[in-house]
């Protein structure tokens, strides 16, 4: 089992690509995003406002480029339960850490049919995100936690070990994806499509639309 981790110029945010855990090797991710300086998204006393379901997956299609083909999303969920989104000892994890509410979504990919859950953890603080994240890769490759998927993709990746996560911080929040292939065929650590949809939702989106928005916004 590998994981990548990619570190940002501030060393805030870590990025990771885990598929198959039972396999050994992993693929090369996309370039991290680029550091958030903002004292803005630092921590939850100073970003009190919490995520809502409107703020993170505003409309039924997530567009990342004029004209093309968008991500559609089948389904939206937010609470406080933070385990919920989560398998094994990583909601533990994010309870110690203060984690206060998730919102994901369920989400088909405009390539391949691939199946998608992507979401937000609202952290206490980035040291608090940093650090889930880092553990987070222990947990995973000795298969004690991980994150949970929606509908389609099944309740457990644990229990589904064809299905590749990606995550990484950026201010107080913990931002992942678990992707499938409709087809049931193991994510390829080297999957080009696996690569693209994390870079697509959990930097682009999530990161560089969503959570950098706050951190600009009065």
């Amino acid at each position: 089992m590998a994981a990548l981790i990619i570190t940002s110029i501030v060393g805030l945010s870590a990025f990771f690509i885990i598929a198959d855990e039972r396999r050994g090797h992993g693929g090369d991710s996309a370039a991290p995003p680029p550091p958030v300086s903002s004292l803005a998204i630092s921590s939850r006393a100073l970003d009190d406002k919490p995520l809502t379901q409107g703020e993170v997956f505003p409309e039924q299609e997530i567009r990342l480029v004029s004209g093309a083909a968008p991500y559609q999303v089948t389904m939206t969920h937010i609470d406080t339960d933070c385990q919920i989104a989560t398998t094994g000892d990583l909601g533990a994890l994010l309870a110690e850490n203060d984690c206060s509410q998730v919102v994901r979504a369920g989400l088909t990919a405009p390539f391949g049919g691939y199946q998608v859950t992507a979401g937000i953890f609202n952290l206490a603080d980035e040291g608090s995100a940093a650090l889930v994240t880092d553990k987070a890769g222990d947990l995973v490759e000795e298969g004690r936690g991980s994150f949970a998927a929606m509908g389609g993709l099944g309740s457990d990746p644990l229990a589904e070990p064809l299905a590749q996560v990606g995550w990484h911080s950026r201010g107080h929040f913990l931002l992942y994806c678990v992707i499938a292939r409709p087809d049931g065929q193991l994510v390829a650590d080297d999957d080009p499509y696996a690569e693209r949809i994390t870079a697509d939702l959990v930097e682009q989106y999530l990161g560089e639309t969503i959570v950098a928005k706050r951190a600009i916004e009065p």
